[in-house]
């Protein structure tokens, strides 16, 4: 586990007005925007946010709920509209809501929309049948990725803040939850030292900023005929503040509704996980890095290659999940 120190000026975020002089501002509005109160102080004035996700959700799934007391993970799987196998082998796998007797986990599928009225028909079916779809108006593509995952914010703002950490993860995944969960316990210790977590889970969801995953510093791409192509327009730097990867990350309670408040005062970008480093740099919130989030797939040779992932990227194959999933978790890596 590493804490990634962020020397980046927050001066170089492009959202036209934004300054150095006013990161403190925005982390005052954060504060203010939690709170719902006016700042005592006559001088200090709130701006009007810039930035909404306001598109209209289709289907919701209810979020129960149950005595803070008990620990609660919310899964968020950002998953495309023709992906049901793998939505299907979630659920048997690393999606099991009944997984834990003393860990409450509710999850949930982050869709957009189609102008196939058909593949529409069918979503709806999936929604009546399992109730764990969030679907909102949005287009599906791979360039509304941030909107997919602000919308899934909203929804915990909305209907689910009462959780104390939050998994965001892409359906094409290897997710170990009970890796998971020793690692959010006390990230500075895991792997070698993992500790189970007794009875301090609301205060750490409360209390800490934990914004975890594998972070990456990187450059923009600048070769137009990339998916990653951004033009110096867009964003006229050479560095990117440091960012987790979007594929698979997690949030305690405190950062995540830090994170939201703090985009609305960032201008929308078409990279999720660029968009969140840009976010989470203006709200002060630093990275964690955690190599036991693979953005890569490493070799499988059996339960004990596996024995402390937390989640991989490269699981396209539903049967292969399920079969490596079953394999670690009956070695009880899973």
């Amino acid at each position: 586990m590493q804490i990634v120190k962020n020397n980046f000026k927050v001066s170089h975020l492009p959202n036209g007005k934004t300054t150095s002089k006013s990161e403190g501002d925005i982390v005052s509005y954060v504060t203010a925007r939690k709170q719902n109160i006016k700042a005592k102080d006559e001088t200090f004035q709130m701006p009007q946010p810039i930035n909404y996700y306001n598109y209209t959700f289709i289907h919701q799934r209810k979020c129960d709920v149950i005595e803070s007391s008990r620990p609660q993970l919310t899964i968020l799987v950002k998953s495309a509209l023709l992906n049901t196998q793998k939505r299907t082998a979630i659920r048997r796998t690393w999606g099991y809501e009944q997984r834990f007797s003393d860990v409450h986990v509710r999850r949930a599928f982050i869709l957009g929309a189609s102008v196939d009225q058909q593949l529409m028909e069918d979503i709806a079916s999936e929604a009546h049948q399992y109730r764990d779809i969030i679907q909102a108006d949005f287009i599906d593509s791979y360039y509304n990725n941030t909107i997919k995952t602000m919308m899934a914010m909203r929804w915990v703002m909305d209907h689910c803040h009462r959780g104390h950490y939050y998994l965001f993860v892409d359906d094409d995944y290897y997710v170990s939850l009970k890796n998971l969960l020793r690692f959010v316990a006390y990230p500075a210790l895991y792997p070698e030292n993992a500790m189970t977590l007794n009875s301090r889970w609301e205060y750490k969801a409360q209390n800490e900023r934990l914004f975890a995953g594998f972070v990456f510093r990187s450059r923009p791409l600048r070769q137009k005929f990339s998916k990653w192509y951004v033009s110096l327009k867009e964003y006229p730097y050479n560095k990117w503040p440091p960012y987790v990867t979007a594929g698979a990350f997690v949030l305690s309670r405190d950062a995540l509704v830090n994170l939201y408040y703090a985009s609305q005062y960032t201008k929308h970008f078409r990279f999720d996980d660029i968009y969140l480093g840009l976010v989470a740099l203006k709200a002060n919130i630093p990275l964690t890095h955690c190599g036991q989030f693979y953005f890569r797939r490493p070799p499988y040779h059996g339960p004990e290659s596996y024995r402390f992932i937390v989640a991989s990227h490269g699981f396209n194959e539903p049967l292969e999940l399920e079969r490596i999933w079953n394999e670690c978790r009956s070695a009880n890596y899973a």
